[in-house]
């Protein structure tokens, strides 16, 4: 092989290295480039086991968990330490980030009152496997209250009404929270539900004057219908139909006429004396 042959493979060589250098270096940048514009990570507190609503967190409850920043939604704690002793509004599910609103106020003291939204009561009312429907009603459910009162008995007034529409009922006896509601039906002898002051009387004085029924409703039904009621003469018409009777007419009775009297004159010797018959 030639010097100058020999020399042209040695530059093609250099050049070829170079080349590689190069590319290999170039790489190396971009990679770099790519790490650097990486987000961080957010450290976000997460539930490891259920924590019924009402109930008080503790911190062997929690974990902490990275998450990408611009993943990680408004209101998330980032440490422990600011959600141990706070207590839970809904309940909240293992693997779920905690955020604020699902807590109670800091000032709340636990149970079922942290249930309870501002301006807001909860009644209870006693119920059987009828009125409960069938032990069907659960926290969470919608229900209407019915009544029907006796206005009248010896008239047979007695009228069924809708008084309230689309309550929410937030406990069953004394559970707060049921997570085999959709699998079970349980008789209970009270359900707590959500209402007004004036609802609180409303259903107050409807318990006391007459008989009162849930009536469950579809969750994501919010439709108010506007009904008149039923009475007993609507149901049945015959059994208010009053019985008409003849008017009285007045009967005069005539005197009986005076029979004449028979006279019968009597002499005892020389006296006269009469005898009326």
């Amino acid at each position: 092989m030639s010097k100058l042959g020999a020399l042209i493979i040695l530059i093609v060589a250099v050049l070829s290295g170079l080349i590689a250098s190069a590319t290999v270096l170039r790489y190396i940048k971009q990679h770099q480039t790519v790490v650097s514009v990486e987000p961080e990570a957010a450290q976000v507190v997460v539930a490891i086991v259920k924590i019924p609503a009402g109930s008080l967190i503790h911190a062997d409850q929690l974990k902490i968990s990275a998450l990408r920043s611009e993943s990680a939604p408004e209101g998330v704690f980032g440490t422990i330490e600011e959600l141990a002793g706070r207590y839970a509004r809904t309940t909240i599910y293992p693997g779920e980030m905690i955020v604020a609103g699902r807590l109670a106020d800091p000032r709340s003291m636990g149970g079922l009152p942290t249930l309870i939204p501002e301006g807001m009561r909860a009644i209870t009312l006693r119920v059987d496997d009828t009125i409960s429907v069938a032990g069907f009603v659960r926290p969470g459910h919608r229900v209407d209250v019915l009544t029907t009162i006796d206005m009248d008995d010896n008239n047979h007034q007695t009228v069924t009404r809708t008084i309230l529409q689309n309550l929410e009922v937030i406990a069953t006896g004394q559970e707060l929270d049921d997570e085999d509601a959709i699998k079970n039906a349980k008789l209970v002898p009270t359900v707590t539900v959500l209402v007004s002051l004036g609802q609180a009387e409303l259903l107050t004085l409807a318990s006391n004057a007459g008989v009162i029924r849930l009536v469950l409703r579809n969750t994501t039904d919010g439709f108010q219908e506007l009904t008149d009621g039923v009475s007993l003469s609507n149901l049945i018409p015959q059994a208010t139909q009053e019985v008409e009777l003849p008017e009285p007419v007045m009967v005069v009775s005539e005197p009986e006429p005076i029979k004449p009297m028979k006279v019968v004159e009597v002499f005892r010797g020389n006296d006269l004396s009469t005898v009326s018959f």
